[in-house]
């Protein structure tokens, strides 16, 4: 079923307010990262046990900042659809994407079943948990 008018003006205020708390933790980090880099440059040279838990607080912190680009750009994209007119339509199969998966996902570009297919298909190998 199409999205209602309603439902598309909702879809597009929660994409732009998710790109819009993105942006601000994204300037946030990019200061913490400036300060927290002075700040090293600053201090006396730390043992290597202190040096390998900043080490993988920053690889986590850049994690973080990879996710919310990645995330800034799906939703992004999912703007452009709107401009296009092809947003909430699965870019495999062509159908109408539910509305309650763009509601928890609005940058969505599959339907339930394309997504589970492309799941299935192009997995990574599986990962144990530590």
């Amino acid at each position: 079923m199409p999205l209602t008018r309603e439902q598309a003006l909702e879809l597009c205020c929660v994409i732009e307010d998710r790109r819009a708390l993105l942006l601000d933790e994204l300037r946030k980090d990019l200061g913490q990262a400036r300060a927290d880099s002075l700040q090293e440059i600053t201090q006396a040279v730390p043992d290597s046990g202190d040096e390998s838990v900043a080490r993988m607080i920053a690889e986590l912190d850049q994690a973080e900042v990879s996710r919310d680009v990645g995330e800034l750009r799906r939703l992004d994209e999912a703007r452009k659809r709107f401009d296009e007119g092809s947003y909430g339509n699965c870019l495999d199969c062509g159908s109408d994407i539910d509305y309650r998966r763009l509601r928890v996902n609005p940058a969505a570009i599959r339907c339930i079943r394309c997504q589970a297919r492309y799941e299935k298909t192009y997995a990574g190998p599986v990962r144990s948990a530590l």
